[in-house]
């Protein structure tokens, strides 16, 4: 250890000599938090303030100073075979590909995550955390040049002794939890789709086959560890920092890292679901009508059932495909149905029907058979108020869009409709709300996710125009019929889009007050770039 600490001394002295830039405050109160954390002399840090910084970055020393610190084996660097390792486990080809880290590191505590952001702030390294790695484009979880923290070291799942919340490590995917809290007969309202991680469904909102009793995962939490820009460790629920604890719920990544989450839990054994398929061009009009009705009528006299309305073309088969993804959280007798699901269940001549009683993580893991790794990915979202006519014309405005490019290779497109119901948005007032700026409302909205997978960086620009004009056309028609709505649903948004600027003006304007109170140097917002910040897009798209 002691030679673990004077290497980083030395190593920070280099530094120090070298690094001048405008982040100097920050730096400086980084090298004092870390002097604090004994980390360094009281005379080192007297000359390592009143030095100045030079330009640039310095991300080789960063994880050399951390490969130090905690160890060969929890640190991966370009060049050796752990990198290649971590830097496969991405979903997307954008990220396990395109995006180059300087090095990963795998914390075991919030202590060690402190760290790593107080040296990042140090050096000016850009930093980005990984949950379940399951974003979709460059960046987002992963920092290219930069320090990828991976949380696949903390991954514990501990439920309460009362039996009515579990603890959960942001290492873990949905079916790390479910797995563990099936063993009580426990679960929770969470993701959906089994690889999909916890930390960033959870901060971008979570819809759940639970969100009609329960809301959002988001609405979920109870109590979240967080490490600030500061360094320090906190806890965030409605009595401790609650303007914090109702930012978190669906402010994305913008005011901290969390290191666990608490989520509240309830008695459950088995449910019911699975996916109906059938040839889209005759079943399109009446699962359209079925999606309506569920909207107006079934959604809020059953707030147990869960759906999902699709449209693909399978290229394999040169045809477009439905699909229903129907769920109910009460398990049904044989070859019986859960009555809401009705208008789906009567549609004729399903090609397949996969519906039936089964643990929570079975269902999960089915969702997640459809959402292979290793393709190119590309998600975007769109939310209007809820109409036939429009959903029909906006999928003739998809079909229109895809129809050119429909052979590339291996590209698979995809638009799925789901209902935000009137339960739903009543669960999300739960414990004084969300940030989503949706809350509440009397009316149902249709919530509408575009998709599209394929294998090779020459199609990008096709794809993302072509997709980029769906949700323009579309949403341009929904305003021209007053049936526009403003929300962007963060966990479906495109790099183009920007979800926070979305929540509202008085919500956004909240959330960046509280993001300048536990993060007044701007640290998420400048050395962690990649996912969804304040000043809109992560990215902007020419055509």
């Amino acid at each position: 250890m002691h030679l673990k600490r004077s290497l980083f001394l030395s190593s920070l002295a280099w530094l120090t000599l070298a690094n001048v830039s405008s982040v100097q405050d920050s730096q400086s109160d980084a090298i004092i938090l870390l002097r604090e954390r004994g980390l360094i002399s009281d005379r080192l840090s007297e000359t390592l303030s009143g030095l100045k910084f030079s330009d640039g970055c310095f991300c080789s020393f960063a994880c050399d100073t951390l490969t130090t610190i905690l160890g060969k084996d929890r640190t991966d660097n370009v060049g050796q075979g752990s990198y290649e390792v971590s830097r496969s486990k991405f979903w997307s080809l954008q990220q396990s590909k395109d995006t180059t880290p300087r090095c990963f590191v795998h914390p075991i505590d919030a202590k060690e995550v402190s760290i790593i952001i107080l040296l990042s702030r140090v050096t000016d390294c850009p930093f980005a955390a990984k949950g379940g790695g399951h974003s979709s484009f460059r960046g987002a979880s992963s920092s290219d040049g930069g320090i990828t923290i991976d949380f696949d070291q903390m991954k514990h799942v501990i439920p309460s002794v009362d039996r009515k919340s579990v603890a959960i490590g942001p290492g873990n995917t949905w079916v790390d939890v479910y797995t563990v809290l099936e063993e009580f007969n426990l679960t929770m309202a969470g993701g959906r789709t089994a690889t999909v991680g916890v930390s960033g469904l959870t901060l971008g909102g979570g819809i759940s086959f639970f969100s009609g009793r329960y809301g959002l995962t988001c609405d979920n939490i109870i109590n979240y560890e967080i490490v600030l820009a500061s360094g320090e460790i906190t806890t965030a629920n409605i009595n401790t920092n609650a303007d914090l604890f109702w930012a978190l719920r669906g402010g994305g990544g913008n005011f901290g890292i969390v290191t666990q989450f608490v989520a509240t839990t309830f008695e459950h054994d088995l449910m019911w679901g699975g996916t109906l398929a059938w040839e889209m061009y005759s079943t399109k009009v009446a699962l359209i009508d079925a999606l309506v009705n569920y909207a107006e009528r079934g959604s809020g006299e059953d707030p147990n059932s869960a759906l999902i309305v699709s449209f693909a073309h399978a290229q394999e088969y040169q045809a477009w495909v439905s699909a229903v993804m129907a769920h109910h959280s009460s398990p049904q007798p044989p070859e019986n149905h859960p009555a809401v699901f009705d208008d789906f269940m009567n549609v004729k001549n399903a090609l397949s029907d996969t519906t039936r009683n089964a643990s929570h993580s079975n269902l999960t893991i089915e969702v997640d058979q459809v959402n292979p790794p290793g393709l190119r990915e590309s998600y975007w979202t769109l939310t209007t108020h809820v109409d036939k006519q429009l959903i029909l014309d906006m999928q003739s405005i998809f079909e229109e869009e895809i129809a050119p490019i429909r052979n590339l290779t291996a590209f698979l497109p995809a638009v799925s409709y789901q209902i935000i119901t009137v339960p739903q948005l009543k669960a999300m007032t739960r414990n004084g709300g969300n940030a989503l700026g949706v809350g509440g409302s009397k009316k149902p909205l249709l919530l509408i996710n575009h998709t599209a997978r394929w294998m090779s960086d020459s199609d990008d620009q096709l794809i993302l125009t072509a997709f980029s004009n769906v949700v323009s056309r579309s949403r341009e028609l929904a305003r021209l019929r007053g049936l526009d709505h403003p929300f962007l649903y963060m966990n479906y948004a495109s790099q183009f889009q920007d979800p926070l600027g979305s929540y509202g003006t008085d919500n956004k304007a909240r959330l960046l007050e509280i993001s300048k109170k536990y993060d007044p140097y701007g640290v998420f917002q400048n050395l962690n770039p990649g996912y969804f910040k304040f000043n809109g897009a992560a990215a902007q798209y020419e055509l």
